[in-house]
């Protein structure tokens, strides 16, 4: 029994403990592909630590523990952000891990925590401690997914709390009734009740990640429909130009009648008149070109119009810019949502405006949105909260999905509203 509880208890302790960090580095570094080189080097990662760790020492163990940022990073291969992450994530189960081991002997020192044995004194410190490490790297990788602009719910976060903490209550309960009679056959159901909760953990932090994954696909849906719709107008519009054009051309000869006949009476002022509507409905239908990216030209026209529309003055230059480095749903992430916010507080404002400016510097993109503002905008009081819309309905989105489509270029997102203008200025690298 003394074998099962000193060995095979710890080295599956450690096993679950590796994997969670290993899971929890594989989702910071957003999922990548992991060759069959990279998956074995991690098991062997794992069987060699394990191996060190029946030793019992505690300077090889936080050696082990100081080479996880380097193995999971060269399992990966991401960014030198994500080697940063993982330095965090080791470095918050490393003090998990001492802080429960310490308070758990403190409170057995004072008699808060009695058990009569010194085998399930060291069963109940092994399994606490793992399941509070299993939960650290849950939140340490949920906020190491919100800073990305990932979707991180209050629900996921109490699933990632309330389960391992409850299955550290349960495992309490059981080592303390192990007190009255513990026999092998004891040991093995604790250890198989151990398994199974372990596997339901397991199977809470899947679900986690399905729900974040689903909201992400969810939003990558809503985009391609919004752009799929403005691509449809564009391209109606087109159509609408085409027709346009060709009753022009069939009137054309009667229209250059009108005015030689015009000019040969010597009335030069409604000759005049005269090619200023034609101009003007010539130009009815006419798309705007301010770039040669189609997209952002097809989604700036489509704003451009709604100003008109409403009455509001609009003010859009854009330089000699390339969009390469953005895929086309994140392009109208951040554009549609910047100009939609723009549109709707400037529609409200008194003299309404909106001024665009899109430029490239070396490899940075820069776009700055200013609109009209006359009262100053609500921020929200969480930590990196962006501003709340006063539309009903809305609360911010708009400006959050902004906030998470920059993120993920590694960029930066800037608001300001000073005398009646509300100014977001966006910086991105152009990999």
């Amino acid at each position: 029994m003394e074998l099962l509880i000193y060995l095979a208890f710890p080295c599956v302790g450690s096993i679950f403990l590796l994997g969670a960090m290993f899971y929890g580095a594989y989702r910071i570094a957003g999922q990548p592909g992991a060759s069959r080189r990279s998956l074995a080097g991690v098991g062997l990662y794992i069987l060699v630590n394990v191996a060190f760790s029946l030793l019992g020492n505690t300077w090889v163990n936080l050696v082990f523990m100081l080479l996880f940022p380097l193995a999971a990073w060269k399992a990966f291969g991401t960014s030198k952000i994500h080697f940063i992450h993982f330095i965090i994530l080791s470095v918050a189960v490393w003090l998990t891990d001492v802080v429960l081991v310490l308070g758990v002997q403190v409170l057995m020192l004072y008699g808060v925590l009695r058990l009569n044995s010194p085998a399930l004194e060291y069963i109940l410190i092994v399994a606490a401690t793992r399941m509070a490490e299993f939960m650290v790297i849950l939140l340490v990788t949920m906020a190491a997914g919100r800073k990305a602009g990932r979707h991180i719910t209050f629900r996921q976060v109490a699933l990632s709390v309330l389960l391992p903490l409850y299955s550290v209550f349960n495992m309490f309960c059981m080592v303390y009734l192990m007190q009255i009679y513990m026999t092998p056959e004891m040991v093995m159901l604790f250890g198989v009740n151990l398994l199974l909760l372990i596997g339901v953990n397991i199977y809470f932090c899947v679900l986690v990640d399905v729900m974040s994954e689903n909201h992400r696909l969810e939003n990558e849906r809503n985009l391609y429909r919004t752009q799929a719709q403005m691509q449809h107008q564009y391209y109606q519009r087109e159509e609408e130009k085409y027709e346009f054009s060709r009753k022009m051309i069939h009137d054309i000869r009667n229209h250059i009648l009108a005015m030689e006949g015009l000019y040969k009476e010597e009335n030069a002022r409604e000759a005049a008149a005269y090619a200023g509507d034609i101009h003007r409905m010539l130009n009815q239908f006419q798309q705007k070109y301010y770039t040669s990216e189609k997209l952002l030209n097809i989604i700036l026209n489509d704003k451009a119009n709604t100003m008109r529309r409403l009455g509001i003055q609009e003010d859009i230059r854009v330089g000699e810019i390339s969009l390469d480095f953005m895929k086309e749903t994140d392009v109208t992430a951040l554009f549609a949502n910047l100009l939609d916010n723009a549109v709707a507080a400037a529609g409200e404002s008194r003299e309404g405006f909106v001024r665009v400016r899109v430029n490239q510097v070396r490899q940075f993109l820069s776009v700055t949105v200013e609109n009209s503002c006359d009262r100053e905008p609500e921020k929200e009081t969480v930590i990196g909260g962006t501003f709340r819309s006063r539309r009903p309905g809305h609360e911010g989105m708009g400006l959050k999905i902004v906030q998470r489509t920059v993120e993920q270029y590694g960029g930066d997102v800037q608001y300001c509203w000073e005398n009646g203008v509300f100014t977001v200025h966006v910086m991105l690298i152009g990999l």
